[in-house]
């Protein structure tokens, strides 16, 4: 059986023998990927700064998760993976391959963490709405964004102070944990992709039921608006069904070659596997903007008026998640006392 050092070796090995083409493709595929996360996110962060109206509690979010996103892509992955992949090789000292090893989990932690802040927001909001705003006020929320990129931050100081290093892994072409890490690797995977991940599920199940059930949450207090009410319903259990799949499709292969190869000691994967594993980080990065913007059309609305830079003119109030699908179109010279109440009102419907 070869040694850890020994397969990274031969790893490099692999990654130096790929032909033009396979270099091509591979170095292709994931410069688009990155396109793709670059703008979604880089989009949805300046929707969020030029229309005012779109800060609500649920947006303060949805930018926490477009930061640490786009994070990984401009600090990590970006400058530093994409080069490795097309050069093959690791063209940069060991400080940066630390650098991107601690910065790579940071993002990555942060991006789970405020993923599951989501689900719990959204559990509130549609399954126990009486609770929502006494966890859920713009104040109490910023604390937690605060609190998870604080412990995002801190989160890979313990393997860090305890002596052990980032190494450049050539089939997955970024540096990261050493794979006798042990004890923290199984921390890292356990408490910060398999607790949050199971938190993400019982909280979109608990929705589903919810909605599948036309629970007294969305229930008009009116007559003759229940047709509207289901067409709600359908719009959140559609966006709601897209963030479960492409989450568990994205991040369960990542869990389990990481479990697996903690557990054995060593690498277990043929570089297929591994290449997959980084491709499948970034893209779930680059997807999140897709499912929580372009599948609404008032964020597809807001897309095309960045496009268009007509934002210069009007501003737009958009709800995520819309009662009938309709975007609120306002003045920018509305007086401050309406717009405010105009925000209450959007964060009600959310």
């Amino acid at each position: 059986m070869k040694s850890p050092e020994a397969q990274l070796q031969q790893m490099m090995e692999q990654l130096k023998a790929r032909s033009k083409t396979e270099v091509i493709l591979e170095s292709g595929f994931f410069a688009l990927i990155l396109s793709i996360l670059f703008v979604g996110n880089f989009t949805t962060l300046l929707i969020m700064v030029l229309n005012r109206r779109m800060r609500t509690i649920p947006n303060m979010l949805v930018v926490s998760l477009a930061v640490s996103d786009f994070g990984l892509g401009a600090l990590c992955s970006g400058p530093l993976g994409l080069l490795a992949i097309a050069t093959s090789d690791w063209p940069f000292n060991d400080a940066t391959c630390q650098y991107q090893g601690y910065i790579a989990i940071t993002m990555a932690v942060a991006s789970t963490q405020t993923l599951t802040i989501m689900a719990v927001n959204r559990y509130f909001r549609i399954v126990n709405q009486r609770k929502y705003r006494r966890f859920f006020t713009k104040k109490k929320t910023t604390i937690i964004i605060i609190v998870s990129w604080l412990y995002s931050l801190f989160t890979p100081l313990p393997y860090v102070l305890s002596g052990h290093k980032m190494i450049f892994h050539p089939s997955k072409f970024f540096c990261y944990l050493q794979v006798n890490s042990g004890p923290f690797t199984a921390f890292l995977v356990t408490v910060n992709v398999g607790i949050p991940s199971n938190v993400i599920f019982y909280c979109y199940l608990k929705i589903f039921k919810s909605v599948g059930n036309h629970s007294n949450n969305f229930q008009s207090s009116r007559d003759g608006t229940s047709r509207a009410v289901k067409v709600k319903d359908i719009k959140i259990a559609r966006t709601l069904f897209a963030i479960v799949i492409f989450f568990t499709l994205c991040w369960t292969p990542v869990l389990l070659i990481d479990v697996v190869d903690t557990i054995r000691g060593r690498w277990s994967f043929p570089r297929e596997a591994y290449l997959a594993y980084s491709f499948l980080i970034t893209i779930s990065s680059a997807l999140n903007p897709v499912i929580y913007g372009v599948m609404n059309k008032n964020f597809q609305k807001e897309y095309l008026k960045i496009l268009r830079c007509s934002h210069c003119r009007t501003q737009v109030a958009v709800e995520p998640f819309s009662v009938e699908g309709r975007s609120r179109t306002t003045s920018f010279s509305e007086n401050s006392l309406r717009v405010r109440k105009k925000e209450n009102l959007n964060e009600e419907r959310i």
